[in-house]
Parts: structure tokens; sequence; C-alpha cells
């Protein structure tokens, strides 16, 4: 199925990047990207890297920031001789979260787009399977590999980050599953050398979380009206590319087309049981997606009706009490929203 008119895709094809040769010039000879259990080994430290590295610019780059928009005097906040509040301090965690986030969720989507968009299968889910027999053969690219261990070690890491760093929210559980399913789903996806299936689930998942977090941002810094014409562009996206392009485009093509190049090779029995489990872990996802669909309805509701809205997905410490919550009202805060994971 052309994902988009053949006119559009060729003279896309005909200036996107190429950078394969840069990818094969950087890694050769290095051990990495070799493929098999290398690039395990790769996506394993690629996992430790990120710790680090968010530690690294919490301290340098996403603290300073934050204090600076935030209003938080320079130094620790929890040390200094200025009145700092826990609500504050909160908040302050919250924006280096969403920061960091938006930042990485950058990063991927740079590097998805460099990688996929000079490659034919971009424009034609046909050709995820166009050269395949079974099991799939087709020569592994470097810079699906590059993807798939950048992002697999990221998601790895998530999972403990999720209970150690990360902000408590009410689907914590959700979203651990959803962490879970995939990296089953990208270390399943490589094992069966799908990895052209693999790099378009992405392509569908990491850009809209960047409207996310940066409307988080904002919400933080209290710029309602940019709180609002983010999360609507987030909105437009979350539906586009999640509940639209992610079953129409990949999970049909995994379901129906694969069995067709199947057929057409005479051998429709033999991509059993894994036709059936890769489609069954990308359902799942689809279905958290239609979760989280409905937290995004209830905070647009909300906010539409009556000008503001909770974090409908963070629990608190302490419960709010009445007068809290009718001076929250008065005082015009608008919405907040919850931080959607990002499947792969």
């Amino acid at each position: 199925m052309a994902v988009i008119p053949l006119w559009i895709s060729d003279w896309m094809l005909a200036r996107a990047p190429d950078v394969e040769g840069l990818l094969e010039r950087l890694f050769a000879g290095t051990g990495l990207l070799n493929g098999g259990n290398s690039d395990y080994i790769t996506a394993l430290m690629v996992a430790c890297a990120f710790p680090l590295m968010r530690f690294i610019m919490d301290k340098l780059v996403y603290g300073p920031i934050a204090r600076r928009i935030l209003g938080i005097p320079a130094g620790d906040p929890k040390k200094t001789d200025a009145k700092v509040t826990q609500e504050q301090l909160d908040t302050y965690g919250k924006f280096k979260e969403s920061a960091y986030k938006c930042g990485v969720q950058v990063c991927f989507t740079v590097v998805l787009l460099l990688v996929s968009l000079n490659k034919p299968w971009f424009y034609d889910t046909t050709l995820y399977w166009a050269e395949c027999s079974w099991p799939c053969n087709v020569a592994i690219s470097y810079g699906e590999r590059f993807v798939y261990c950048l992002v697999l070690g990221f998601y790895v890491q998530a999972v403990p980050m999720l209970f150690l760093w990360e902000t408590k929210r009410k689907d914590r559980l959700e979203t651990f599953a959803h962490h879970v399913a995939t990296i089953i789903l990208i270390a399943y996806s490589y094992y069966l050398n799908l990895t052209r299936v693999g790099v378009m689930v992405l392509v569908c998942h990491e850009s809209n979380d960047i409207f996310l977090e940066a409307a988080k941002m904002a919400r933080y810094a209290k710029h309602e009206t940019a709180t609002t014409a983010i999360f609507v562009v987030f909105m437009l996206s979350w539906f586009t590319t999640r509940v639209f392009m992610f079953p129409m485009f990949v999970i049909r093509s995994t379901l129906f087309e694969s069995l067709a190049r199947a057929r057409q090779l005479g051998v429709e029995e033999s991509i059993q049981p894994h036709h059936t489990i890769l489609n069954a872990f990308l359902i799942f996802l689809y279905c958290l997606h239609v979760y989280w669909s409905y937290l995004i309805l209830r905070i647009a509701v909300k906010q539409l009706t009556t000008g503001g809205a909770d974090d409908i997905r963070e629990t608190h410490d302490r419960p709010t009490t009445p007068k809290k919550q009718q001076a929250a009202v008065q005082h015009g805060r608008g919405m907040s929203v919850g931080s959607m994971p990002s499947p792969a």
C-alpha cells in the first residue's frame, strides 16, 4: 500500500540525505553494529549511557534552564536561603524531566527521518516484505542497526528509571507494561530480521511526544496560551500517527501484506507462530494508545468545559484540600497534561 503518491515519494527519495555511508565509515572496524549478539551488547552500552547523560544534562543544561524559567534561585533549591516552596521544587523536577524527554524525542525523530527518508519502503508498505523469503533474510543496513541499538537501549534503562527517577503517576503499571512490550517488540523484530517494520513503528510514535513535553514545560512555566496551542498540535499528531497511521499502515501490513507475500512464496504455514506473536504485541500497543487517547480527550474536555484540568495521571503524596482546590480555580490554573510514553 502506497503511503503517499508516487511522484512525491520519487521527489523525496531524490533529495533525502544518505546517511548509510557516513555510519559505515564511523562504525566499520569498531566491532559495533556488526549484527547478532554484538548489537544487543551495543544496546546495553547505550542503556548504561543514558542515565549518565541525563545526570550531566540535568546539572549543566536542564537545571539552569528550569531555574531561570521558573524563577528559582541558583544553586541547590533545597539549600538556598531564599524561600522555595515544595510546589516549586516539584515543578522544578517535572520541568527537568520534560526537558530531558523532549530532547531525547527530538534526537530520535531526527535520526529516524535521516535513516528512513531515503528508503523506498518508507513510502510503500508492501516493500517491507518485497525482498523477504521466510525467514526474512534481507540485509539490515547500518542505519537500521543504529536506530535499533539507540532505541532499545533507551527503553531498557527506562524500565528501572520509571520507578527510580520518574514522577509517580497513576498509570505507572500501564507505562511499565508498555515499556516491556516495546523492548520485546524491538528485540523480537530484530531477531526476525523485520527491522523495516520496526523502524516504521518508531516513526509512527516518537515525534508526537516532542509536542507533549513542550506543552508540559509551557504549563509548568504558567504560559497557558502556549500550553493550549502546543497541546492542540500534540493531539493532532497523536491521533494522526498513533491512532490512524499505526494501524492503517503498519498493523494492516503485518497482518495482511506479510501473509500475501508468504502465499506468493508458498510458505504460508512456516511464518507461524511469529506472525501471530508479532501482531499480538502490535495490537496490544495499539490498545494502550486507545487508553491514553481516552485520557487525552478527558484533558481536552475539562479544558473546554471548565477552563482548567488537574493532571489526571499524577498521584500526590498529600491530598489537596478543598480550599486549595478552590484557590487553584480562582488563580486560573489551566490545562495540565500527563506524560504519554513513546512506544516503539
